[in-house]
């Protein structure tokens, strides 16, 4: 229960009457029990539930730490000996330098709250020995020292009293949560970071240029790999050939197969009702209640719409076009299908609804040949308001005038017309009615527009599941089915969803690759195809190479597949980018497959054109790399952040108790705090990971914008990616990584920085290796300061850097650039 300020300030003066008395035959213990216990409760509301007292930790204990996670810290001091306090003139903001000065047994309690305050990452910290109260921060995230600071001094009960408002702003458990002690004794303005070294880089920003080959091989590229298969006239043999059902898990993933196989297990949020999941294509063995269709059925019955859920680029719409032109070919050609794709066809319309109905008008006139004010359909549908026009009063107008009866007839047959949404519904069951078929709607990525838009369209599907007659599909992101659970949009809606797992990863990327060599090599007469002309003998010899490499070079294989996070469209990007990447001699590897037969694709040029994208230097937007290595604050420390929540969330001492791989966010918290990270840090690379998509959330929710993380708190969980396993078991201390992560990294070490300077603009190999070194180096000293823990040492991680370096240097002393 929150106490208000008028009844804690009444608390604490019935405090000092009862404490004072006691004051000078207090010890420690005894001024804790009788005084400062009840302050923490009775006068700053933190509740009995949220402090603990004695908690021992790295081989020293703190008196009080209060909070969940822990946010305040306050080290108990007997009453018996007072503090020496400098005369101040009534200040009551006080450096810490002087105060401990003036007093050998302040500095002493400074340094000791400082201590346990810096390495549990906590900032707030007091020291207090009942009638003396002193306040700072332990950490102050600005690169100086926290010794450096202020404190706030309140010396003797009268000034514990007068200036109680001010405790109660800084300490209380709600003037904690606000920050109100950053805010007094910093301002609250973080301490600017040093310039990246990007900033001093010559065109760092620009495309790299692309030769007239790379960007012939870029074109036929994306047109082969990512844009045939869409084209009409080549959209079924493409669904034959490519089209994978979920299938045994991918031998590639970094993170362990019960976390892939629960990919969809916290859907939902612990403790909500009424949720089930089921599979759209279970791997072979699983066990379900009954077929998809007959599901669908049921849900068609009900009058809902088909929801399928799935994550970006999982499948979704290859999963419904194979389901209308293959799997489920007999029934939909013998249904009215409208396929409708509000990813391009609404992106000039006024509403979603509008484009669905255009949708719905040009496929009943165009594929099935309906007049929609033809005579035979008005006569049919409006067959109840015209008999009462017929046989109303309208009845003697046609025997006295007979060509207004009929012209009247038809301005009511064109004002039902108009109501457009109405009429079309009508029309479409009428079409149905007359073929005896079933009417079937499908609104197909919805998940390229906005939010907004999302949830209109999954209020249409409800619409026309209810009221039209028609069985409707309708896919969406996980994120959006949530977010719509919250706003109220599907607040009453059964939540039984069908989910569509991945591929197999590696069996579609083959697939795929397989389709477009036949393109290539003419198989399929690509030359036809919309009219566009290809030369792509190249491409052939580059995608066959490629093939070769995948079924040859596991690390190749592991890469794509946890790199591209399960997301089949991310992974065939990558394909296509490296094929057509300005990072890449493509030219050369095409000359070498020419006379020698065969290239075999090394896993560093592969993942040198994701890691660069089209640029020359590391674009964290367009890459598929994450600087894991990055600051928010200025402490050196953080640069491991990242890779230890990784490390963490990897970690099977932590997941003990979980079998979906979550682990709640206090846990998180408290563990980055026992290495001297605040909640704040923690929070900001939380933050980041999970917009990078290197750890995911219960509810999977994105945290966009630091304004959501305000409104809602962090998530009540996260788990690890295929991607951050990346990142943090191979990618953080390869050569190409770090050398590119030293551009884009601020550095707290003035040497190092200087010495990345000295060739900031200096591409070619031997300047490339010795930035490398550089900040490697300043990686392994920024460590040293550190302790390992049991899921992540950077002495053990930087281990596998050893050979891509060593591949540097060899080519560099072969070519007489590098001494041995």
């Amino acid at each position: 229960m929150t106490i208000e300020y008028s009844v804690a300030r009444s608390n604490l003066q019935k405090l000092i009457q009862e404490f004072s008395p006691l004051g000078e035959l207090s010890n420690e213990a005894q001024t804790r029990f009788s005084f400062i216990d009840k302050l923490l409760e009775e006068c700053l509301n933190w509740p009995r539930s949220e402090i603990k007292v004695e908690v021992y930790e790295n081989e020293a204990r703190t008196d009080y730490e209060c909070g969940q996670p822990r946010s305040l810290i306050v080290e108990a001091k007997h009453a018996k000996v007072p503090f020496r306090i400098p005369p101040r003139k009534n200040k009551i903001r006080v450096t810490l330098n002087s105060l401990m000065s003036f007093d050998p047994d302040v500095a002493a309690a400074v340094r000791q709250a400082q201590l346990y305050g810096a390495s549990r990452g906590v900032g707030p910290v007091a020291v207090a020995n009942g009638p003396q109260l002193i306040a700072f921060l332990a950490t102050n995230l600005d690169g100086k020292s926290p010794l450096q600071g202020d404190a706030l001094v309140f010396d003797g009960y009268d000034e514990i009293v007068r200036g109680f408002d001010l405790i109660y702003e800084v300490l209380s458990r709600e003037g904690v949560e606000d920050k109100r002690l950053v805010d007094r004794l910093t301002g609250a303005i973080p301490a600017s970071l040093p310039p990246k070294i990007s900033a001093t880089c010559l065109n760092y920003f620009e495309h790299k240029y692309s030769s007239a080959f790379q960007e012939s091989v870029k074109n036929a590229a994306a047109l082969v790999i990512e844009d045939l298969g869409r084209v009409t006239d080549q959209e079924r043999n493409f669904l034959e050939s490519c089209y994978c059902e979920s299938g045994p898990l991918t031998q590639y993933s970094l993170v362990g197969k019960n976390l892939i196989a629960a990919r969809y297990a916290a859907l939902f949020t612990s403790g909500e009702p009424g949720s089930r999941v089921e599979l759209v294509n279970p791997k072979r063995g699983a066990t379900r209640s009954e077929p998809f269709t007959q599901q669908v059925l049921q849900e068609a019955l009900a009058k809902r719409p088909v929801v399928l859920v799935g994550d970006v680029g999982v499948g979704k719409t290859t999963f419904l076009k194979h389901l209308m032109q293959v799997t489920g070919k007999d029934a939909f050609s013998k249904s009215i299908s409208i396929y409708f794709d509000l990813g391009n066809r609404a992106t000039l319309s006024a509403t979603p609804k509008d484009a669905l109905l255009d949708q719905v008008e040009a496929t009943l006139r165009d594929q099935f040949g309906i007049n929609l004010t033809g005579k035979p359909l008005m006569e049919d549908i409006y067959k109840r308001e015209l008999r009462d026009y017929d046989e109303g009063f309208n009845s003697e107008l046609k025997e006295v005038d007979p060509p207004k009866f009929l012209q009247q007839r038809i301005d009511l047959m064109r004002k039902l017309a108009d109501k457009r949404e109405t009429h079309l519904r009508l029309a479409l069951a009428y079409a149905a009615q007359m073929k005896k078929c079933q009417s079937i709607i499908i609104i197909d990525n919805a998940d390229q527009r906005s939010f907004e838009v999302q949830q209109e369209a999954f209020l249409i599907a409800q619409e026309i599941a209810d009221s039209w007659a028609a069985l409707v599909f309708i896919a969406l992101r996980p994120q959006t089915f949530h977010a719509s659970k919250r706003s109220g949009t599907l607040s009453a809606y059964p939540t039984k969803i069908f989910v569509i797992p991945p591929p197999k990863l590696e069996e579609a990327i083959q697939k795929r690759l397989e389709f477009a060599l036949r393109m290539a090599e003419g198989e399929i007469p690509v030359q036809r195809v919309g009219g566009v002309t290809l030369h792509v003998d190249s491409l052939a010899k580059l995608i066959g190479a490629l093939l070769r490499s995948l079924a040859r070079n596991r690390d190749l294989n592991e890469f794509i597949v946890n790199v591209s996070g399960g997301n089949v469209r991310l992974a065939i990007e990558l394909v296509s980018k490296y094929l057509g990447s300005p990072n890449v001699e493509s030219e050369r590897i095409v000359q070498i497959i020419t006379e020698q037969g065969y290239y075999d694709v090394p896993l560093h040029e592969f993942s040198k054109a994701a890691l660069l994208s089209e640029y020359s230097h590391f674009q964290e937007e367009s890459s598929a790399a994450t600087n894991v290595f990055s600051l928010v604050y200025r402490d050196q420390k953080e640069h491991f952040l990242s890779l230890m929540i990784i490390g963490y969330l990897s970690w099977d001492g932590a997941q003990t108790a979980q079998t979906d791989g979550f682990i709640s966010a206090s846990a998180i918290l408290g563990e980055m705090q026992k290495s001297g990270f605040t909640v704040d840090q923690t929070a900001a690379h939380l933050q980041k990971l999970t917009r990078r998509k290197l750890v995911e959330t219960t509810e999977r929710r994105l945290l966009d914008t630091g304004e959501e993380l305000r409104e809602r708190g962090l998530p009540e969980a996260f788990r690890v990616t295929s991607v951050g396993a990346y990142h943090y078991k191979r990618w953080a201390a390869e050569f190409s990584f770090l050398e590119a992560m030293a551009f884009d990294t601020n550095i707290l070490d003035e040497n190092i920085r200087t010495k990345l300077l000295s060739d900031v603009n200096d591409n070619r190999l031997l300047a490339r290796y010795h930035r490398a070194r550089a900040f490697l180096d300043y990686l392994d000293m920024t460590w040293s300061t550190m302790e390992a823990k049991p899921y992540f040492d950077w002495s053990s991680t930087r281990q596998s850097s050893a050979a891509s370096f060593a591949r540097v240097a060899r080519s560099l002393r072969d070519n007489g650039l590098l001494d041995d």
